[in-house]
């Protein structure tokens, strides 16, 4: 039998259904999204369906934590489908009222909530386009539920642009440009994925500009397109944590010139510096600007 295709959709969620759950804050709030956005309300059963068997196992593990009972779990064609008893339904909804509507100011989700929101949102309901192709997020929302505004809503207030689109039995979230992605990947704990995307982005954004590679063999693109975005991530990272403004003014500049100008080598790099650097002046800047964002975020030194 031929196993699932392997698309950056089902890499994207390979990790973000590894990600460990540990405060029950964040359970609640999983759960809470996964049925909004995903749950069938039947007359005698509520149930959730996924085609991934990692999201499956991870929202089974979550029931059994938060609402103490262990669903039966359905193995069909191509889909998966966990059943709770409908003396649930008033918890579950009692959750998506308290995650969902009573707490729509973004000064009310910790930071440990928002990535359990936006990961659970993709795991159950989005995809995304391959990222050499197109920057494209899909996260579709069962219309009867009426959840799809209030999530944009979220999204929105957790900086986010969005737009949404009716279908015939979905609402869809559509985020566009690759540092939206970016910025999911990022927020949702999907760090792997994002390091993945950035590279090949840099690499797309490369190509598309013929006369920066006419010289450059792909083994040297994709060299350069490693290091910068691995560069940009660092940078994304510190950013993301506060920690910025802990680098010495000449390592926050260089690295902020290179996180927008991605496409730029060095030597382009170093000629926007104030004052100009040449190209090993700039190389060795942004080395130890890799260096010490290392040593803050891991406590380690770089690998050489």
């Amino acid at each position: 039998m031929k196993g699932p295709q392997d698309t950056f959709s089902r890499r994207i969620k390979d990790e973000l259904s590894q990600i460990d759950c540990e405060k029950a804050c964040c359970r609640q709030v999983e759960l809470a999204v996964a049925y909004a956005a995903a749950g069938k309300f039947q007359t005698r059963s509520i149930d959730l369906a996924t085609s991934h068997a990692g999201c499956a196992d991870r929202f089974v593990q979550l029931i059994r934590q938060w609402y103490h009972t262990t669903p039966l779990v359905r193995q069909g064609e191509g889909l998966i489908t966990i059943r709770l008893k409908k003396e649930f339904d008033s918890l579950i909804r009692r959750d998506i009222v308290q995650v969902l509507i009573e707490r729509q100011s973004a000064d009310q989700w910790s930071l440990c909530c928002q990535q359990a929101l936006l990961r659970s949102l993709f795991l159950i309901s989005g995809s995304v386009s391959e990222p050499l192709a197109a920057y494209h997020m899909e996260l579709a929302i069962r219309w009867d539920k009426q959840a799809a505004p209030l999530f944009l809503s979220l999204l929105e207030r957790f900086g986010f642009r969005c737009s949404l689109v009716r279908r015939a039995h979905y609402d869809v979230l559509y985020l566009r440009e690759g540092q939206n992605l970016s910025d999911y990947l990022l927020m949702s704990g999907a760090h792997q994925s994002l390091l993945t995307f950035e590279s090949l982005r840099v690499e797309k954004e490369m190509r598309n500009n013929v006369n920066r590679i006419v010289n450059c063999d792909s083994a040297n693109l994709q060299r350069m397109a490693n290091t910068a975005a691995r560069q940009s991530g660092w940078y994304r990272e510190l950013e993301q944590k506060g920690l910025v403004t802990t680098l010495t003014e000449d390592l926050q500049a260089a690295a902020r010139i290179r996180y927008e100008n991605p496409d730029l080598s060095i030597k382009e790099l170093g000629q926007l510096m104030q004052p100009p650097l040449g190209k090993s002046g700039m190389n060795h800047r942004l080395k130890r600007f890799e260096q010490k964002a290392c040593e803050l975020l891991t406590g380690k030194e770089p690998a050489s």
